[in-house]
This record gives C-alpha cells, sequence and structure tokens, in this order.
C-alpha cells in the first residue's frame, strides 16, 4: 500500500488516474491514439507485429473451435488452503512467424505460482524517457536480458521526438551528427523495448526478465500482478494448464475483458504491433463478441444500480439496470457464469462474486453472500496468492468481505456456515451440483443469445426486403417512364 493510502497491488478496488506521459503497461490499455503505454490492469510483455518475432507475439493458442474454455464445466470456487507454489515448470519457445512464448514443462494446477520475479527496469513515473537512465546503470547481465525483448515502436509515442527532446542536450558540442543520431537510435531502442514490454508496478511501471515474455491472450490461462507486499511480481494459472500449453496472460485488463474483437484488435494493433489469434478473435461465430457485450452491458448496469449512474443521467435510461434487488441478484449470477463460460477467471470474476455477495447481504440472503464471498476468496488467493497483506490492511481482500458478512449473520442471530476444505465428498457433491447449476445457467444464456440473434437477422432481412422492393418500385417505375417517353417522344420534358 503507498504512502498515501491507495493500494499499489492490482486489484480490481483500485482505479488509479493514469500519469501524463505515458507507455502502453499490459494492465491498462488507453485507446490507440493515446500517448501513453502502461499495463497496470493485466500487464504482460509486449506483442510481436505482424511480420517480425519478437517476445510478445499474440498467443498461439488460437483454436478453430468456437468453444473458448472447454475446462469451464470443471470450475468450482471454493474457500481452500494457499494454492501451491511451482518450481520452475515453464521454458521459452520459439513459435512460427512470431517470436517466442513461454510453455509449460509439466501440468500446473489451477491456482500454482508460476513466476515470482524482482523488476528488471523500473520507472517512478509513467514516461518513456525516464527508462533510458536506468537502463544505462544496469549491469552487463541485466543489460543482456532487457536487450533480448521485443522492441516494437508504436506510431504514436514519437519516440524520436522523446530522445532528442528530453535526452539530448542540444547545448553539448562534444558529438558531431552521426554520434547524435547513433545515440537516439539507441534511446528510442531502449524506450520502445520499455514500452512494449512493461507492467504496473506499484505506483511506476517496470520490465521483468521473465514475466515480460509471456504473450497475450483474451482468453488467458494465468494472472499476472506485482504484489507490494513481497515487493515481486507473481504470475498464477487461473485453471488447470497442460504439458506444453503455452502461458498467456491479458494486456487488457479491466474494461478493457468487455471488448469485443474489433476493439480488441484495434488497440492490440496499435499499442505492440500484433494481431490477436486467440481463441476468443478466432470465434467466427460471434459468439464471443455477443457474450463480452452483454457482460458489459450487465457489469455497468449492476455498477450503476450499487452506486449510482454518471451525473445527469438517469439510471432507468442506462441498460441493463436491473428494477430491484432480486433481479440484481440474478444479473450478477448471470454475469459470473458468462464470465467462466467465457474462460474469464480472473479479476473480473472476482468482481461478480463480490456484487452478488453484496446484493445478497442486503436482501438479506446471507448464506447466499456468504457463499459468493467464499467463492470470490478462492479466485483471489488463485490470481494473487495468500500473501496479501496490503489488501487485508486496506480492507479491500476477499477475507475482510467475509468478515463483514460474518458480523452480519451473528447481529442477525445466525452461525456463519463452517469452511469445508476441498476435497471432501460432500464437497465433491456440492462442486457437481454448482457445476450443474452453472452449465444449465450457461446453456439458457447462450439458448436466449442465439434466439436474439436470430430475431436480428430476421429483422434485417426483412428490412433488407422492403428495400429490394423499393429499389426494384423504382426501377419500375423508371421503366415505364422510359416506355412512355419512346411512345410519345413529342410529350418528353
Amino acid at each position: 500500500m503507498a504512502s498515501d493510502g491507495t493500494l499499489s497491488h492490482i486489484y480490481f478496488f483500485v482505479n488509479k488516474d493514469s500519469t501524463t506521459t505515458t507507455t502502453p503497461t499490459k494492465e491498462r490499455i488507453q485507446s490507440p491514439d493515446s500517448h501513453s503505454l502502461s499495463r497496470s490492469a493485466s500487464p504482460a510483455s509486449a506483442g510481436s507485429s505482424d511480420n517480425d518475432s519478437g517476445s510478445g507475439s499474440s498467443s498461439s493458442s488460437a483454436s478453430k473451435d468456437s468453444a473458448l474454455n472447454p475446462l469451464a464445466a470443471d470450475f468450482a470456487p471454493t474457500f481452500t488452503a494457499a494454492p501451491p507454489t511451482a518450481t520452475k515448470l515453464y521454458e521459452v519457445r520459439e513459435i512460427a512467424g512470431k517470436g517466442l512464448g513461454l510453455f509449460a514443462t509439466s501440468p500446473i494446477p489451477r491456482g500454482t505460482c508460476i513466476i515470482s520475479e524482482k523488476p528488471l527496469l523500473r520507472i517512478s513515473e509513467n514516461a518513456l524517457h525516464l527508462a533510458w537512465g536506468p537502463y544505462c546503470r544496469l549491469s552487463n547481465a541485466d543489460k543482456k536480458a532487457f536487450d533480448a525483448l521485443h522492441f516494437y515502436s508504436p506510431p504514436h509515442l514519437h519516440l524520436e521526438d522523446a530522445s532528442r527532446m528530453q535526452l539530448i542536450d542540444p547545448t553539448d558540442s562534444s558529438m558531431d551528427t552521426e554520434d547524435v543520431d547513433e545515440l537516439v537510435a539507441d534511446q528510442i531502442r531502449v524506450m520502445g523495448t520499455f514500452a512494449c514490454n512493461n507492467f504496473q508496478c506499484g505506483t511506476g511501471l517496470a520490465v521483468f526478465a521473465t514475466t515480460s515474455r509471456l504473450n497475450h491472450s483474451c482468453v488467458p490461462n494465468v494472472h499476472h500482478s506485482f504484489n507490494p507486499t513481497i515487493g515481486q511480481q507473481t504470475v498464477y494459472a487461473v485453471r488447470d494448464i497442460a504439458e506444453g500449453e503455452e502461458l498467456c496472460t491479458t494486456y487488457l485488463g479491466g474494461q478493457g475483458v468487455y471488448y469485443v474483437r474489433a476493439q480488441r484488435i484495434e488497440i492490440l494493433r496499435g499499442s505492440y504491433g500484433f494481431t490477436c489469434l486467440c481463441a476468443a478473435c478466432a470465434d467466427v461465430t460471434g459468439g464471443s463478441d455477443g457474450r463480452r457485450e452483454v457482460m458489459g452491458g450487465i457489469a455497468y448496469g449492476l455498477q450503476c444500480f450499487q452506486y449510482g449512474g454518471p451525473a445527469g443521467v438517469e439510471v432507468q435510461q442506462i441498460p441493463y439496470v436491473p428494477r430491484n434487488p432480486a433481479e440484481a441478484l440474478k444479473q450478477a449470477e448471470d454475469l459470473v457464469c458468462m464470465l467462466v463460460g467465457e474462460g474469464v477467471l480472473s479479476i473480473e470474476l472476482c468482481k461478480a462474486y463480490r456484487m452478488a455477495s453484496m446484493v445478497a447481504l442486503n436482501m438479506r440472503e446471507y448464506e447466499r453472500a456468504w457463499e459468493y464471498a467464499c467463492h470470490e476468496a478462492d479466485v483471489e488467493r488463485t490470481c494473487l496468492g495468500s500473501e496479501l497483506q496490503d489488501l487485508v490492511r486496506s480492507g479491500a481482500g476477499a477475507t475482510c468481505w467475509i468478515e463483514k458478512i460474518r458480523v452480519a449473520l451473528v447481529k442477525a442471530g445466525r452461525a456463519p456456515p463452517a469452511v469445508t476444505k476441498r476435497g471432501g465428498k460432500t464437497e465433491r457433491q456440492k462442486a457437481a451440483k454448482r457445476e450443474k447449476k452453472m452449465r444449465m445457467r450457461v446453456e439458457k444464456i447462450a439458448e436466449k443469445e442465439a434466439q436474439m440473434k436470430s430475431e436480428r437477422e430476421v429483422a434485417k432481412e426483412v428490412k433488407a426486403a422492403e428495400k429490394r422492393a423499393k429499389v426494384e418500385a423504382q426501377r419500375e417505375e423508371e421503366r415505364k417512364r422510359r416506355e412512355y417517353d419512346a411512345q410519345f417522344p413529342g410529350l418528353k420534358g
């Protein structure tokens, strides 16, 4: 936690303002025309260009199958003990035509800490030119590690201008033009490498020797986060990962989770120079885009319901805003199911569970509030590990929320439910029941989406038919007019 009382841990309760000059981090991607490059919501390494290779290429795990997360049915969060921490379970491999990536060398269970490392190069502000000084002070070994990362110079960042205006002293007569040009090229290389490989790191940005090699996927299987408690960047498996599978995080955190493919492609190409080929982007059925659009609307509607809408806007005019608490709880549960079905198993899932728990508690549905809070705690621990003292101190962690529910239960004269360890027969039965319920809800939502899509297609076809009929009528009228003019040329005009 920073000295001003704000959380520096990358977490969904934190919404820090970006600094004036920026570099795109893989956690907080701004619009492609922004001059900022930072990754605080889901940072990692930068992607590779379409034709070049590098450490930040797009995920090679794209699937021709539209099933985005075949393991979603097995996802049954429980309130468990701390997940295991693994030794090195990955290796760097070349991806044909796309550069380098990290791949699992053995099966990795969900909740495993795969990477935990200190920053290689860190700057305190979101301004790319600040990376040059720390780079010059690196040891030869660290410089070699930094230089080995992928380089990309986003056109909107104007790195040469930054070099000549911020780093080159125009009054220095000790260098001739050729020396200056060589120095500028070196500075551009360092700034470009930092731009496409940095992550949010507390109040600043940092590049990491290993984490920055993680490629992007809109359906990630790992979650990265800087943990201020231990002062290291951590990467955890958000689901079971098979041997040989590429480890992929997302460069689009927070709201970016709900962007449709066209939006994601524009941002990723503009900031990192690659076109994503993950399962969500390869889904030609439109199912993924439809789900993400609906999920984004539900998430925003729930936020407006709980905290109020924008100033001057009637909440009732905002789509997906629930009309009452019961409807809000159902929407929150639907959001959980859709996130799991889409394969988004990290912080946004925590937020959805917290919203469901908050609404249930307001309705005095204590058992449901407790259950969803425990699910949140499990997902939180899966994504962030067990060293969460900063969240506990700030009161933002899932365990703090569980304590509030426990107090509410005691005041209501009810005993908190017993925490059941994973693996027992009763817990397996409950998990199977939850999975079945989740599958049924996802299928129901998918059926509703298909119906809505069919209705839209019918309406589109009707509109097209009306347009064709109108054009045909105009053509027929023109034909008759020409025939009339041919029969009575003297009356023409």
